[in-house]
């Protein structure tokens, strides 16, 4: 099976279409960086999205400059350049698209989506006894605790459990 999947950024808005058969089309052009140092190149991957995905709300999104990781059947073809010479493209049935954050011409806008940042592991999980409130709308709130100490402070009690010795 031929599955290719990349990350990169969209180097113009979405262009759909509807073929003569009837299926939408959306087609991206994906720049997507290659290689490291003096050298890194950018690649570019032209992408078809078909069907729902094409018709549906997601096409208002991929505009110029959104971050875009997409996945699916890479093939490469060949056409002929404006100058005559040959040249070849890749080209990518996408089967998988998902938005990583604001475009790039977006950035520090209100509107722009922000994934929400987990809780940290320790420091704010609920403790597992059970003494959690559910809302009847299927909320959770957690229980009503006592602030959390800052960092830094000396815990209470004056025992300091920061030791400057080392051992070796």
């Amino acid at each position: 099976m031929n599955v290719f999947t990349a990350t990169g950024r969209l180097g113009r808005d979405a262009e759909v279409r509807v073929t003569q058969s009837g299926t939408t089309v959306a087609n991206l052009a994906i720049a997507v960086d290659a290689g490291y140092g003096d050298n890194k190149k950018t690649l570019w991957v032209r992408g078809a999205l078909f069907g729902k995905r094409a018709e549906g709300g997601l096409v208002q999104y991929l505009t110029k400059g959104q971050q875009v990781a997409v996945s699916g059947e890479l093939s490469m073809s060949s056409f002929q350049k404006q100058d005559g010479t040959p040249g070849q493209s890749l080209d990518m049935r996408i089967t998988e698209i998902d938005l990583i954050g604001g475009s790039g011409q977006q950035q520090g806008q209100q509107g722009s989506y922000q994934p929400q940042q987990p809780a940290q592991q320790n420091q704010q999980r609920p403790r597992q006894n059970n003494s959690y409130q559910q809302a009847q709308n299927g909320n959770y709130t957690p229980p009503q605790s006592q602030p959390q100490q800052q960092r830094g402070a000396p815990p209470p009690g004056g025992f300091d459990d920061f030791d400057d010795e080392i051992p070796f």
